[in-house]
């Protein structure tokens, strides 16, 4: 496991979660929610135009569940570079919102942050199911007409 002695607010988090610590383990979540991740794509992309239908996130496995996908999201380009050559053919780093890349988690799948670096942080699939309604829940409610009030006519 490769160490980085540069760290954010997230990898600190991190750093501090504690197995079998409801409350770190709580603040390590909020701040993965609240942050700016990278993902690593099959191709390019700017991060802020509408993504291609094609393109494709990382995924890797669950530890010795290699049936289960696991997003792999890092947490600086630091982290993403360290798994490029492992990661062909997705060489792309794109920084997103963290909420944008629950999105990408598919059903019964979770979130591998930093994969086979430190800090680490693994999001299960119930947790993840529920990161990607909430933010697909945000999406609609970004996306939906706003609503007039009947006083305002």
């Amino acid at each position: 496991m490769t160490e980085n002695t540069d760290s954010n607010p997230l990898e600190q988090a991190l750093s501090a979660a504690k197995d079998n610590d409801e409350q770190s383990i709580r603040k390590a979540l909020r701040a993965f929610v609240q942050s700016r991740v990278f993902v690593k794509l099959d191709q390019p992309w700017d991060g802020k135009t509408f993504p291609r239908s094609d393109m494709r996130l990382l995924f890797v496995s669950d530890g010795d569940n290699r049936e289960r996908p696991m997003l792999a999201v890092f947490t600086s380009k630091a982290f993403s570079d360290i798994y490029a050559q492992a990661a062909a053919p997705f060489d792309y780093a794109v920084e997103v919102d963290a909420a944008w890349a629950c999105l990408g988690v598919p059903k019964d799948g979770g979130i591998m942050v930093n994969p086979n670096s430190m800090p680490s942080f693994r999001i299960g699939p119930e947790v993840a199911s529920i990161l990607r309604e909430a933010a697909e829940k945000d999406v609609a409610e970004k996306s939906a007409p706003p609503k007039i009030n009947p006083a305002q006519k």
